[in-house]
């Protein structure tokens, strides 16, 4: 993909996961480089970080998204027909960065920021809209018929709901649920045991499969997973800390004991529910929205360094620059020279 002439937004296809030639396009389209066989690397241009494949059996792979693109992107997973079903098994680890746009076809208008699981036939086409400036954080499951029956059966569930539904001819399976908090606690596990520089497959394979199994089960016997309006309270109130934190990020921070009595919890509970949904702490997630904003303040608008250190909120100009290079890696004087292009 040519970067050189800007565009609105940039379209990227991602295939299949288990197909090494796949693998390759799919670097290439992110203008990344393949390294150590299943991890695609990007180191600038159009976005940075890494995509990793995990093996996990022969019908079922894990592919783990950890990047930050430097445009707006759109994504797109073509539908795909085969005669061995196969399905992808998506969770969004960050929906305020990563929005599903369509599904077949048909646009989605929910643009709420819940954590959901979404279960879809590869023969229908889904679209995301990506972001730019602020990190892009998912886990797709590819899995076949085959491995559904056979771990259903290992489990001990029943099949027939399961074949039935799969099996249907006259309308693709696509399933969706909002995550509660012990499902995003087990999929922040599954994304950390495949992105560790030494990947844990067997574990996360494990969770994986418990969350496909656990998901299914209910929703083939009319038990709809929980949803956190009605069973998940501390999830609601987490959201509430997160907006708090988001009206602040050109202003100081109130402390975690101000915005712990804010949200009505106490400043434990507070910090143990928000650690397990977005995978830190208040303040390390506070301070990387802080500094990809005053990027992207830099980036978009004629601001010299003192003048977005103010609009950020910073008295010491020093504090901002040293929080800033700390964070991205370079400081935000040699971003204004070298521009969104180069880094």
């Amino acid at each position: 993909m040519n970067l050189q002439s800007p565009v609105s937004t940039y379209s990227i296809s991602f295939p299949s996961i288990d197909c090494d030639q796949d693998l390759e396009q799919l670097a290439k389209e992110l203008n990344g480089e393949v390294v150590d066989k299943n991890v695609i690397q990007l180191s600038g241009g159009l976005a940075k970080g890494l995509v990793k494949r995990s093996q996990i059996e022969a019908d079922c792979c894990i592919r783990t998204w950890n990047l930050l693109f430097n445009y707006p992107v759109e994504l797109c997973k073509p539908g795909i027909r085969s005669d061995n079903k196969s399905f992808s098994v998506i969770y969004v680890l960050t929906p305020d960065s990563f929005r599903l746009k369509s599904v077949g076809g048909h646009r989605q208008f929910n643009q709420t920021e819940a954590r959901s699981t979404l279960i879809v036939a590869n023969d229908i086409d889904l679209r995301f809209d990506v972001i730019p400036y602020y990190a892009v954080q998912a886990i797709e499951i590819r899995i076949t018929t085959f491995w559904l029956a056979r771990h259903f059966q290992q489990a001990g569930l029943p099949l027939e709901n399961l074949l039935d539904r799969i099996n249907e001819k006259e309308a693709s399976l696509i399933l969706s649920s909002i995550c509660t908090t012990s499902v995003i606690n087990n999929v922040n596990k599954v994304f950390e045991a495949c992105m560790n520089t030494e990947p844990d497959n067997d574990h996360a394979g494990q969770l994986a499969t418990s969350l496909i199994l656990d998901f299914l089960h209910k929703a083939f016997n009319n038990q709809p997973p929980k949803v956190f309006g009605n069973h998940d309270a501390h999830f609601l109130k987490v959201m509430e800390a997160e907006a708090i934190l988001k009206a602040h990020l050109q202003r100081n921070l109130p402390p975690v004991c101000a915005i712990a009595q804010q949200v009505s919890l106490s400043e434990s509970t507070l910090k143990r529910h928000f650690k397990v949904i977005f995978g830190k702490n208040l303040y390390e997630y506070y301070l990387e929205k802080k500094m990809n904003l005053a990027k992207l303040l830099l980036l978009e608008q004629p601001l010299t360094v003192y003048e977005a250190a103010n609009l950020m909120g910073y008295e010491k100009v020093s504090n901002f620059i040293w929080i800033f290079k700390k964070h991205h890696g370079f400081s935000p004087g040699s971003l204004k020279k070298r521009g969104l292009v180069n880094l």
